[in-house]
């Protein structure tokens, strides 16, 4: 069998150490989501990211510059690791790179959870200033 990427990661090939880590990150996504949100773990070629360089990928944020990348004899040897989280149709999804496997998967997570936190402080902080002003209404105050 040919090997598309070095280093492959199979789910089967991976120990119960790593799967126990990934299924702990996948626990930190619970604040976010819903019975209905698919959370999904998915490991990427590295070597692909070198002919993303121009292009910003859609819905995905990056832990890493595309701008510099290491070199290829390095890239491959780096493990890709993206989160997403699904639902209604609408994906998000954070990837990063590292050497280390279980950096790799903690880098995304981490990256993904700033990026949903700030999506839910900007929703949390418009819809208090919505309900200050629907009061302010109603009970005939100035809004300022």
């Amino acid at each position: 069998m040919k090997r598309t990427f070095n280093p492959e990661v199979l789910m089967q090939n991976l120990g119960p150490e790593v799967k126990s880590f990934i299924y702990q990150t996948i626990l930190d996504f619970e604040p976010f989501s819903t019975p209905e949100t698919i959370i999904s773990v998915v490991a990427k070629n590295p070597l692909e990211l070198l002919s993303q360089v121009d292009e910003e990928p859609e819905n995905v944020t990056l832990a890493f510059d595309l701008s510099s990348l290491p070199k290829k004899t390095t890239l491959k040897k780096m493990y890709r690791i993206a989160i997403s989280l699904t639902e209604d149709g609408q994906k998000i999804e954070a990837e990063a790179i590292h050497e280390d496997i279980y950096d790799a998967i903690r880098l995304a997570k981490e990256h993904l959870v700033e990026t949903l936190t700030k999506i839910q402080d900007d929703l949390i902080s418009s819809q208090d200033r919505h309900m200050q002003i629907r009061h302010a209404m109603a009970s005939g105050g100035e809004i300022h």
